[in-house]
């Protein structure tokens, strides 16, 4: 980032009246996506912490004349968010921001906004863009968001990632929802879990429609679109988030407070402007602070695509 204020220099064709427009390159932004999709909250202090904790287990045979079998909790691993500040600050000497005659500066100074949006867009989707990569941990250390490899308390391997990796299709939403029907706690009991929303990156959007918003199946050369689409009945929405780096890679989420994607506020956007009393230079500053990540991974499920 260029550093300094900005001086009248920096912005000569500005000056002066006669343009007929400016052409500020910014356009249109788009909505907030985040917030569809994460849990977001507030931290009461920093760092705060979750812990993992599992229940009871299935039960015993009770023999006759025998005792009851004793069972408790189980105490798991934490997961520490600690929040991270971002800021940014404009500066202008006073001639520019007095002389500069197209509101330039002032919409220089409004995408301070737009930077802070960027910022928790860019935070928040890398738990997904990060969901294949081992160093990034919730509750489990050294096992990706999405894995092969959840090795449960009872000893059990659990996955939440198809082998190997698909892109998005009838078959391969089948057997997503398939891991989810029957998955279990890390005590062997079955567990009420299901998917209501795929994530996918923006060159999946049309596949998207087609698997899920047709009423035939659509999806194959082999059969003659007069097929029921079994996925209708599962009442699954869909969204594109533009923040996923990759293009192949899907998501299928649970409920937002059911899955465990969490954005964590513990200082919300703040706006400031002052003037500089030894040089009269405007300074205007955006500053916020939070925390992102995941600690279980249950009510996930992803694919690193093909």
């Amino acid at each position: 980032m260029a550093g300094g204020p900005i001086s009248r220099s920096a912005i000569g064709p500005l000056l002066t009246p006669g343009l007929r427009k400016v052409f500020y390159e910014i356009g249109k932004e788009r909505p907030l996506e985040y917030p569809i999709v994460f849990n977001v909250g507030n931290m009461d202090w920093n760092p705060v912490t979750d812990q993992q904790a599992f229940g009871l287990g299935q039960q015993p045979v009770k023999t006759e004349g025998a005792q009851f079998g004793l069972d408790e909790h189980i105490i798991g691993n934490q997961k520490a968010y600690t929040a991270v500040a971002y800021g940014s600050a404009v500066e202008f000497t006073w001639e520019s921001w007095r002389d500069e005659q197209y509101g330039i500066l002032e919409q220089l100074v409004a995408e301070q906004g737009r930077m802070t949006r960027q910022r928790q867009e860019v935070q928040a989707w890398s738990i997904l863009t990060n969901a294949f990569d081992t160093a990034f941990n919730g509750f489990e250390s050294g096992v990706s968001l999405c894995s092969l490899s959840h090795v449960g308390v009872d000893g059990v391997t659990r996955a939440n990632r198809p082998t190997p990796d698909v892109g998005l299709s009838v078959a391969a939403l089948q057997d997503m929802i398939m891991r989810y029907e029957t998955m279990t706690t890390e005590r062997g009991v079955p567990r009420l879990l299901q998917p209501t929303m795929i994530v996918i990156h923006p060159a999946d959007k049309f596949v998207a429609r087609e698997v899920l918003g047709s009423s035939g199946t659509g999806v194959s050369a082999s059969t003659t679109n007069n097929e029921i689409n079994a996925l209708i009945q599962e009442d699954l929405t869909w969204m594109v988030s533009h923040y996923l780096t990759s293009d192949t890679a899907w998501f299928a989420l649970a409920a937002k407070g059911v899955h465990d994607l969490n954005f964590l506020w513990r200082d919300p956007p703040m706006f400031d402007a002052f003037d500089d009393p030894w040089s009269k230079n405007a300074v205007f500053t955006a500053y916020q602070r939070f925390a992102t990540g995941y600690g279980a991974w249950a009510g996930v499920d992803g694919s690193d695509g093909a």
